[in-house]
This record gives C-alpha cells, structure tokens and sequence, in this order.
C-alpha cells in the first residue's frame, strides 16, 4: 500500500475502533431476547438524561416500526429509556462528540451481521445529527442513499487490513477517546468491519490529530440502494467512496471533480448508471481507483482521463462507451512516472486503439476484449457492433474538448512517482474499497 495511503488508513483503523466497542455476539442477542418483557413501553421527555438522547429515542422507535425482517430479534431490546445500558438498544452506541459540551448522545450504530430488512434508511441515520460511525454489513436497506450532509462526524470505514496483526485491531473506547469515550456495552474488536466515523479523531488527550479528518469514506456495498447519485456528491470530500452492487441510475454527476484533492478510490460497478463520462471525472488526479463497470455509461472517453496521474485500476468494461481509446490515457501505465497497472475496457463498442495503447494490450495491461475493433482478437461480431453504431447517440460535452488543463498538483504527483518509481501491480484486496467487496 503507498505511503499517503497506508499512514492515513492505519490511523483510522485505530481511530475508529477507539471510538466505539464491539457489537454484541449472537450469543448475547439471545440473552437479550429472553430477558426482554412482552409489554411495550413508551419513554417520556424526562425520563431520558438529556433532550439529545429523548430525540434518539423518537428516531429509533420510528425507525423500528419500519423494519420488516428482525431474524435475529434485535429490535427487541430496543425499548425503554436505558439507550446507552449494557443490555439494552443492541446496535446503539453512546458517547460525547468531540469538541462538544460532554453530554451523552448517540455517536454509534453498528448492524453488522444482524440481517434486517427495511424499506430504507432515510429518516434514520439522517436523523441523527451526532452520529460518527455507521456500520450496515449483512443487512437489506433500500431506497435511496440518506443525506448525510448535516451529520457533521459522520465517517465511514472498512478495515479489512493484512498490514497489522489481528490482536492489533482491539481496543476499547477508554484508551483512545476518538469521541469523547464511548458509555455502555464495554467490549473490544476482533473481526473485519465497517464504520462510519467522526471528524473529532483525538489521541486521547482531547486533542485533534491533524490531517485525519480529511479521510472521509462512504461504504454502502451490496445493498438495494436506488435513485441517482446525488448532485451534491462532490462536495462531501469523500477519501473513498464504495457503492458496488447497488441499482443506482442516472448519471455521475459532475461535482464529482470536486474531490480532486480528496479521493483516493471510487467503486460504481455492477449498477445501472447511465449518460456520459464526465470531464471532471478525470480532474480526480489523486485517486488509484476508478471502477464504474457493469453500468449503462456511454460516449468517448474524455481527454480529461489523460489528467488521472495517480490511478493504477481503471474499470470501465461492461458499459456502452464507443470511439477511439484516447493514447493519453494509455500512456499513464508507460515509462518510470506509470502507475496504470490494470485498465479494463471490455464489453463496450470502441472500434480502435494507438500505438501505445496497443503496447498495453500486448503487455496484458489494457483488456479490450468484446469491442469493435479491426486486427484484435476477441470482438464483437460485425453486424453487433454495425447494429450500435446505427443507434442515435447521446451528445458528450467533453467529447468535444481536445485540450485539457490537468490540477497543477497532477503535475507535481507525476513527477514525485517519476522520483520513486512507483508503478506497480498490487492485489485488488490491498485496495480499502476492492477488499469491502468480500466481507
């Protein structure tokens, strides 16, 4: 894993386990489940130990009375007023947010491994303005993504590391303090996660460890999301964003190119998005990651892409996206400054390739199989791709841009790699959002 990577991941590994412990075991869900009374129980104001934690309250109930699968009878426990108590709200974890005025809220949801099933999680996790880590594996939300934009802490994380020991990811929220301590159900990690978490990252003293905060991630892999990605998307400086195996539509939008200095990898694959590749898309020259295949996605590929000085996995195969494979675009895997390790193009309608591009297919870098094009084995059938290049097609704005002014920092980051030679072809499981793929 490169350096600016490896030094922010670890930080937030231990980060966020410090703010947060454990989700109970299966075992203890069935403790819970018997211990629960059959009445049900409806909590007043003042019997809650500040307003923060009463409003919780009416956003749990409201969200459980949603949920349509509980195989696991989590929903259960969640009755009564004791939201931060050892036994009781399993999934709920309290804390104090960080730079706050030390009073309980909930700062933590961790579902993982509990298989509910709800419509959706609007009116959930957006409802809850304290909440640092989020944590949904192995459930069935649908609907659309929530709007996250008024959670202030809200981050988000998969660990799924070979870079540090197991007893390394434990800890407990007394040794850390990433959120001001987290009360109630005390235990440690000892497994692969996801977490959403908070912009107060400390080191225990009250203090913020500078630089951190900027690693913001949005991991929602394997769910029944729907609706288009939102317009706004770029401007929530995501580090890593992961949104695989969803039925998102519609287009990327073009704030996308607002994440220039901030995005290090992005999974869109296997969903339904459509329209053309945006140019701002290749303004993202500090990513190593860019997956959006198996989609509806259409048009040349910009020559904006030429701009993508850092990417080593570039997927764009399965889509509909036609022309000339741009030779700029090919050259990033050449000479000491390449880091293009693996670019997929397959399964769409370009009908030719340069010289350097053809240097990458011989190479096994560029994978053009299922294309249109003269002189290379694999291809579609003439009268395929004779049928899609008689289809109306949609006009690209950036098609037409031939000139292309990359970020002035693309320019620095093509030099630094020229320096350290760093290309190389890495396992797609060292890659944060490639490895929550297999959780």
């Amino acid at each position: 894993m490169d350096n600016h990577l490896k030094s922010a991941f670890i930080i937030l590994m231990l980060s966020c386990i410090a703010a947060t412990a454990a989700y109970p075991a299966r075992s203890e869900l069935v403790s819970h489940e018997r211990n629960q009374h059959s009445v049900s129980y409806s909590a007043q104001a003042q019997d809650f130990l500040n307003e923060r934690l009463y409003r919780a309250y009416l956003v749990i109930q409201r969200f459980k009375g949603t949920i349509t699968s509980d195989p696991k009878s989590v929903t259960a426990t969640w009755t009564g007023h004791d939201i931060c108590g050892e036994t009781t709200y399993v999934g709920f974890y309290c804390g104090s947010p960080s730079g706050g005025d030390n009073m309980l809220t909930v700062t933590g949801v961790i579902f993982n491994g509990y298989s509910l099933h709800a419509p959706t999680l609007q009116g959930f996790v957006d409802q809850l303005p304290d909440l640092a880590l989020f944590h949904a594996a192995s459930n069935t939300f649908g609907g659309d993504i929530p709007q996250l934009a008024g959670l202030g802490y809200l981050y988000e994380l998969s660990v799924t590391s070979k870079d540090l020991p197991l007893q390394t990811l434990r800890g407990g929220g007394d040794q850390l303090g990433l959120i001001g301590g987290v009360h109630g159900k005390a235990g440690f990690i000892a497994a692969d996660f996801n977490f959403a978490f908070n912009v107060g990252i400390g080191n225990g003293m009250g203090h913020l460890i500078p630089g951190v905060t900027d690693a913001k991630a949005l991991l929602l892999n394997h769910n029944d999301l729907s609706g288009p990605l939102r317009e706004n998307l770029g401007f929530s400086k995501l580090s890593y964003l992961a949104l695989a195996n969803n039925k998102l539509t519609g287009p990327i939008p073009p704030s996308i190119g607002h994440l220039q200095d901030s995005l290090f990898e992005m999974l869109l694959l296997n969903n339904q998005l459509s329209g053309c590749l945006p140019h701002e898309l290749g303004m993202l020259h500090r990513a190593a990651v860019i997956d959006a295949g198996m989609n509806q996605l259409t048009g040349p590929i910009p020559s904006s892409f030429s701009c993508l000085s850092s990417v080593e996995q570039l997927n764009l195969g399965g889509n509909r996206l036609y022309g000339q494979v741009p030779d700029a675009l090919c050259k990033l895997a050449s000479g000491p400054a390449g880091r293009l390790a693996n670019l997929t193009l397959s399964g769409n309608y370009f009908t030719s390739v340069g010289p350097a591009c053809a240097a990458l297919v011989r190479d096994g870098v560029l994978d053009v199989k299922h294309n249109c094009i003269p002189g290379l084995a694999d291809q579609r059938r003439p009268a395929e791709c004779a049928a899609f290049q008689s289809l109306p097609k949609s006009s690209c704005p950036a098609a037409a841009t031939t000139q292309v002014a990359c970020p002035a920092a693309a320019a620095a980051a093509e030099d630094a790699a020229a320096a350290t030679g760093e290309r190389k072809a890495r396992e797609y499981s060292s890659y944060v959002t490639y490895a929550t793929l297999h959780e």
